[in-house]
């Protein structure tokens, strides 16, 4: 992996008011998706139904959620490190 890039696919889920901030699009392996309610909801379905999915985040609760479907759960420490140049 090249610094300051993911192996696609990534998806990127936006709630709430961030929604605003994106439209929902599929652009060069990045996905950008609108969760019709709790993002956390959409999360766990994405990590349910696609294999090898690895999950950013520092909530306890969807941590053990997401652990739950057999997903890799990641701190966002980790995502900067990905980033960093």
């Amino acid at each position: 992996m090249n610094a300051g890039r993911l192996d696609p696919p990534v998806t990127v889920v936006l709630e709430g008011r961030a929604r605003a901030g994106a439209d929902e699009s599929d652009v060069d392996g990045v996905e950008v998706v609108h969760a019709p309610g709790e993002g956390d909801d959409t999360i766990a379905a994405i990590a349910e139904a696609h294999f090898g999915v690895v999950v950013v985040t520092a909530d306890r609760r969807l941590a053990d959620r997401v652990r739950a479907t057999d997903a890799e759960v990641v701190a966002p420490s980790w995502l900067l490190d990905q980033l960093a140049d």
